[in-house]
């Protein structure tokens, strides 16, 4: 029988290691994209990334964007911008994206905060979706190949040997929490089970009365 082994797995990925992923995808980034060889100037580039849960409706996250201001009309060393974001997961592709979101800057002057806001949603909308993918899949491949490493070997657990090999590993269900993101993974696997010590998973003796 293929992949005779169905297990349901519970996952919680840290907002910590989701802002490292976003930050490796956005600092340094343009907005718009600087073209070499063009006389057009960028407005912004992204300095740093931050991501935290929320309750906010139907946001789920709050991704911090720190940029620097480039234009001399709004000009500034660094500017932090705050989105209530509706995250998504796409099954077939087995990637995590940016489905809305809704930004506000929090700087004292209501009439820059503005101007911010409409170079975000006009300018760079599209752009932060883009980037703001997360490509579960890769991330999950990755440890696959380390757990089918130590089955090849044998996995030692309380009293049993595992051998064989997981031949897949998808998403189920993905929910924000508060801190970080649960997800439930399908796995798919062939797998041998040697027992080499019996009494190690019998419960304990009840004491005689």
């Amino acid at each position: 029988m293929e992949n005779p082994v169905q297990l349901n797995v519970p996952l919680l990925v840290s907002y910590s290691a989701l802002e490292t992923v976003l930050q490796q995808q956005l600092v340094g980034m343009y907005i718009p994209p600087h073209d070499e060889g063009t006389a057009s100037n960028p407005y912004a580039q992204v300095l740093d990334v931050g991501i935290a849960g929320s309750s906010a409706g139907i946001y789920n996250v709050v991704l911090r964007v720190q940029l620097k201001i480039l234009r001399t009309v709004l000009k500034r060393d660094k500017v932090d911008l705050y989105a209530s974001v509706a995250l998504a997961y796409d099954n077939a592709s087995q990637q995590l994206y940016v489905r809305q979101f809704s930004m506000e800057s929090a700087t004292s002057s209501g009439f820059y905060n503005t101007a911010l806001e409409v170079l975000v949603n006009k300018v760079a909308y599209q752009q932060i979706i883009q980037k703001t993918r997360v490509n579960l899949k890769a991330m999950i491949a990755a440890e696959l190949i380390k757990v089918n490493s130590q089955l090849e070997q044998g996995l030692e657990l309380k009293g049993l040997k595992l051998t064989g090999a997981v031949a897949a590993v998808g998403v189920q269900d993905i929910v924000p929490k508060p801190e970080g993101l649960a997800l439930r993974l399908q796995v798919q696997g062939n797998l041998e089970v040697a027992v080499h010590d019996l009494a190690s998973l019998l419960p304990p003796k009840k004491d005689s009365v």
